[in-house]
């Protein structure tokens, strides 16, 4: 089924009845929310500043924005960075006393890097958050759909993008340089299906749930590939390509990493904890997320 656009009126049908916060109602504003993205290398900070397509996109840019509207994604770090590719960020906390300790962790090597990132794993923060119950995230992936009702909401989030029937007629998102993306980490269980509450889709909906297990991991990408556009949400775009230049600039001269594995996805509902292994390779100077602020919804 072709995705149809959804505009202001039909998402505020879509909201109505549900209890929202304030920055919840306003994100049905515009079709085109905006964020700044303040990133700190090396005592210099970067404003990045993005247009987001809640027009094709609308739960993955609702879900970014409920984070960042939470302060979620403030002073975090990028904690795998492939200077090729991408920039992946919004797992681990960072704060002004640990700079040291991020310092004794890289020297340490391989098992210091898993110590940290262990240490700061934001992990049980976004569970907490997102618990259904907290009524802070806006649900989007059930366990199951019964007597025409969506039964036992999941924290993770549906995948918009073409391998998980979601289909833009025209103007869909490629991956290009600078792009957000957000991101999900493999899962070893491809087994397991969910159900989707989808805008301007059919009730009850299946789905994989490898394809709509996303949390809050993101990615700025380094390229202008499209690669993985078919498995992954592009949901934003720069509007400029200046101030990233600079970033990657500074850091093409200074950052080198080290690559280390360590678990993740220790409270997905569907895995068991230390069984979903991913490989980090860690910078060697801190990349700070200072900030993410939407400035225009």
């Amino acid at each position: 089924m072709a995705f149809k656009k959804i505009g202001r009126v039909i998402c505020a049908v879509a909201l109505s009845g549900m209890a929202l916060a304030a920055p919840m109602l306003a994100a049905c504003n515009t079709d085109h929310p905006e964020a700044k993205i303040t990133v700190e290398f090396d005592g210099v900070s970067y404003v990045l500043e993005y247009k987001m397509y809640r027009n094709m996109y609308p739960q993955t840019v609702q879900h970014f924005i409920e984070l960042a509207d939470n302060g979620f994604y403030n002073d975090t770090i990028i904690h795998n960075y492939q200077s090729s590719s991408y920039m992946y960020g919004g797992g681990y906390g960072y704060s002004e006393t640990d700079e040291l300790s991020y310092m004794e962790a890289y020297a340490e090597g391989k098992e210091g890097l898993l110590d940290y990132l262990d240490s700061v794993s934001k992990e049980k923060e976004y569970a907490t958050l997102a618990d259904p119950a907290a009524g802070k995230i806006t649900p989007s992936v059930y366990r199951d759909y019964q007597n025409g009702e969506y039964v036992n909401p999941l924290n993770t989030l549906i995948g918009e993008f073409s391998n998980n029937q979601h289909k833009i007629d025209n103007g869909a998102l490629k991956g290009s340089y600078g792009a957000l993306r957000m991101y999900y980490s493999a899962k070893s269980d491809a087994k397991n299906y969910v159900r989707l509450d989808k805008y301007g889709s059919a009730d009850g909906v299946m789905g994989e749930y490898r394809y709509n297990s996303a949390t809050s991991l993101f990615s700025i990408q380094m390229s202008s590939s499209t690669s993985s556009d078919s498995n992954y949400c592009i949901f934003a775009t720069l509007k400029s390509n200046d101030t990233l230049n600079s970033l990657r600039d500074a850091l093409s001269k200074t950052v080198s990493t080290t690559e280390t594995s360590l678990y993740v996805d220790n409270y997905d509902e569907f895995l068991a904890a230390n069984s979903n292994e991913a490989t980090y390779r860690v910078p060697n100077k801190a990349i700070i997320v200072r900030s993410v602020e939407i400035t225009k919804y």
